[in-house]
């Protein structure tokens, strides 16, 4: 290797230059030689060319390292070029602040291999924000001046516990801070017909889910928001899509998604995710597209779903168990009709009866008397008739009146607890408690402020 050395006196002025141990012409005069002390001391730098120096700092990364290593870090801003993959490996600090970083090139051959296995270890992929563990040669490119890793291999296991690690500090931090059933505390409206629903748009967990509200043959009133569900980014759209939520007149919160691979999934453990579905003022259902894991945010939401088909169902049949119950309760109004006026004209009749056997017998013992005491029984009947007929339309009239639909629309209503108990005094509630009231066309759910007992001067 070419190397020149260079002999230097204490103020930077060449004095002699030796290459390959031959000396090289000094251009100054024997005079400028003699004007300096004997005794100045001569010190010794090696030069080297950008080449050499790149060279040599490559050979001295191979002899230290010893070869190919594995590296922990983060992905950053990964892309593709030529068949090729690149990216930055980096380091964070508690703040996410980048404290180092080495730049990563995954060659078109080994990248086969890498993603395979990937794929085999449940669909993993480089995307950005994911820890990785990759093995291979830390190298300089000379003529780019750069020094990057040349990526062969990766250990899957590595991205899999540091997923799982991460989300197990999510519910810790949820569990200390008490978030874990808050959400699970809010009252669902009986018949919750609006919903808003977050998904991407025109995918697949959209169709299930409007699908299956629209097979139901009930009226749905759906707000939706667009959100990304997965990918760098996802986690930050959907606490937004939620907040937004949150600002619309409607009953619960859907969040759903497809299947997909525990990467794809990841962001439904994100601390943000699952901390704005804690503290959100609304129910939150989620249908998230897996049947094995249990996500953070399944976890913390009102009612967890395996799939948008199943979160659609769960709040159909709701809605359809309060509809069940209204038509059991007209059924029971109308079989207390027909038994009131069966029972009403069957006594009619027994008293027609045995006003005939007694008009009979009458006319056969005082058969002088026929003519008036017919009559007068027949005015009778006719009077009875009348008068049962009159009362039995006087008995409708009641039973028209108790009927709660016409109750309502008068103005009354009636006032539950979240628990469905009908409220009759003012001991069967507390401040602070929900409370939900029917009236003729609705119910109204409000939030118990203060109590007043009436007096008996009142």
């Amino acid at each position: 290797m070419w190397r020149r050395q260079c002999l230097v006196a204490p103020d930077g002025a060449p004095i002699a230059d030796q290459s390959h141990g031959q000396r090289a012409l000094d251009f100054r005069s024997r005079s400028d030689f003699r004007s300096r002390p004997a005794t100045v001391p001569v010190m010794s730098v090696i030069h080297y060319t950008v080449s050499e120096l790149m060279s040599e700092t490559s050979a001295a990364i191979k002899e230290r390292l010893g070869g190919p290593v594995w590296v922990d870090g983060e992905i950053s801003g990964p892309r593709e070029s030529r068949g090729h993959f690149y990216f930055d490996l980096v380091d964070r600090d508690d703040d996410g602040s980048v404290v180092a970083k080495v730049p990563v090139a995954l060659w078109s051959r080994n990248r086969i291999k890498v993603e395979e296995k990937l794929r085999s270890a449940g669909g993993l992929s480089l995307n950005e924000g994911v820890s990785i563990r990759l093995r291979g040669p830390l190298e300089i490119w000379i003529a780019g001046g750069r020094l990057q890793l040349t990526m062969t291999d990766i250990d899957p296991n590595f991205t899999l516990e540091a997923l799982e690690s991460q989300r197990e500090k999510v519910l810790a931090a949820l569990r200390k801070e008490g978030l874990l059933d808050r959400n699970k505390r809010l009252a669902v409206p009986e018949m919750p017909t609006t919903i808003a629903l977050i998904t991407a748009d025109e995918s697949a967990a959209q169709a299930d889910f409007l699908h299956s509200l629209q097979n139901s043959g009930l009226s749905w009133d759906v707000r939706y928001i667009d959100a990304k569900v997965q990918g760098n980014g996802a986690e930050i759209t959907i606490a937004a899509a939620i907040r937004t939520a949150e600002q619309l007149d409607v009953d619960l919160i859907a969040v759903v998604r497809g299947g997909g691979s525990k990467l794809d999934l990841a962001v439904f453990d994100h601390e943000l995710v699952a901390r704005t579905i804690a503290t959100c003022s609304l129910p939150v259902f989620t249908g998230i597209g897996h049947e094995i894991d249990i996500s953070v945010a399944d976890i913390v939401a009102h009612s967890a779903h395996k799939t948008p088909t199943a979160c659609a169902e769960a709040i159909i049949d709701r809605a359809a168990h309060v509809i069940q119950r209204a038509e059991e309760a007209w059924r029971e109004i109308s079989f207390l009709i027909v038994d009131t006026l069966t029972s009403e004209r069957l006594r009619l009749s027994n008293f027609a009866h045995r006003a005939a056997l007694g008009g009979k017998n009458r006319v056969q013992i005082h058969f002088s008397r026929l003519a008036a005491q017919s009559a007068r029984l027949s005015r009778a009947a006719t009077t009875a008739q009348r008068t049962e007929t009159a009362r039995l339309d006087l008995l409708a009239t009641r039973v028209q009146a108790v009927d709660p639909i016409r109750t309502l629309a008068r103005g009354w209503s009636i006032t539950r607890n979240a628990k469905g108990q009908i409220i009759r005094s003012v001991d069967d509630v507390q401040e602070n408690d929900t409370v939900i009231t029917t009236v003729a066309d609705g119910s109204i759910t409000t939030t118990v402020a203060t109590i007043e007992r009436r007096t008996d001067n009142a």
